[in-house]
């Protein structure tokens, strides 16, 4: 009964996981990482989520979220964030309400213009309690990640072809602080979860500068086609070592002010879903909006 009760928790949990930490979108040398769907991209940020649709693959039963992120650059390499994500859960009949809250932090610990590379660290932690009683799960769960991305405008000219290429990656654990739940007379593990991830994405960006008056600013434009891969593995329990997760093909139309996305949700096997699902995202760039004001770090 527990393993049971966990696969049909796995994909609202893996989605869980990877939208509360909705990631900024910066450029590292002449390289623009824009804000992927369904992983993090390692590039701190202000920005703003507006909440987002996504219907996840059909299991045992049919979701349907609303995640809303807010995130506010405390230094030019740290930024801190919330998530708040109404869900919508049909088992039969609705139920639906608010996740836990999710407080996020990101850092960045290295990033070389020249190689178009940037490494940083941070994580989330979901505050257990904070959510609707029937959505949320009491306990809270701390998730320490490490980010990556890579652009390859610095290749030879006989590997020209992969200029355009932008490679992110995250790697994390979930640590619930409650190992086990009980509800009536069922117990359920709460495993500690290897949560891992990567984007594949073709830029078809140009740059461009601004002309606005003591505000000028760099900013790309155009379309960027992209796969995502999101996967999680427990680490112990009854299913430890049995990943499910998804593969995420869509693509993002980049503004000045704003982006624009939308993915397929494809489950990778049964346990991950049996449909396919969708996720589109309006991302606001604060940096260019408010550049002299809250889209500003609070410490140069």
């Amino acid at each position: 009964m527990a393993n049971r009760a966990w696969h049909l928790r796995v994909p609202s949990f893996l989605f869980f996981l990877v939208a509360s930490s909705e990631a900024s979108a910066s450029y590292v040398g002449d390289r623009f990482f824009p804000s992927t769907l369904a992983t993090v991209v390692p590039t701190p940020a202000d920005f703003l989520n507006f909440p987002q649709l996504t219907q996840l693959p059909d299991t045992a039963s049919r979701e349907v979220d609303f995640p809303f992120s807010y995130s506010k650059l405390i230094t030019p390499d740290w930024s801190v964030s919330f998530t708040a994500n109404y869900r919508m859960i049909d088992q039969g009949s609705t139920r639906a309400g608010f996740d836990n809250l999710v407080l996020g932090t990101q850092y960045e610990l290295y990033s070389s213009a020249e190689h178009e590379f940037v490494l940083s660290a941070g994580g989330t932690l979901a505050l257990g309690g904070t959510g609707s009683s029937d959505i949320a799960k009491s306990f809270s769960t701390l998730t320490p990640t490490v980010y990556v991305g890579k652009g390859f405008g610095d290749v030879s000219d006989s590997m020209a072809w992969l200029r355009p290429v932008n490679v992110t990656a995250t790697l994390g654990v979930a640590l619930p602080t409650e190992s086990t739940t009980v509800t009536g007379t069922t117990s359920v593990d709460n495993p500690d979860i290897l949560q891992w991830g990567f984007a594949l994405e073709y830029s078809l960006l140009t740059n461009s500068q601004s002309a606005g008056k003591g505000n000028a600013h760099r900013f790309a434009e155009g379309l960027v086609p992209l796969v995502e891969f999101a996967m999680q593995t427990p680490l112990n329990g009854p299913s430890a070592g049995e990943t499910t997760g998804t593969i995420n093909p869509g693509v993002i139309w980049v503004g000045e002010y704003a982006q624009l996305g939308v993915e397929a949700i494809i489950p990778i096997n049964e346990s991950s879903g049996r449909d396919i699902g969708v996720r589109a995202q309006l991302h606001f760039y604060l940096g260019n909006i408010f550049s002299n004001a809250i889209g500003k770090p609070i410490f140069d």
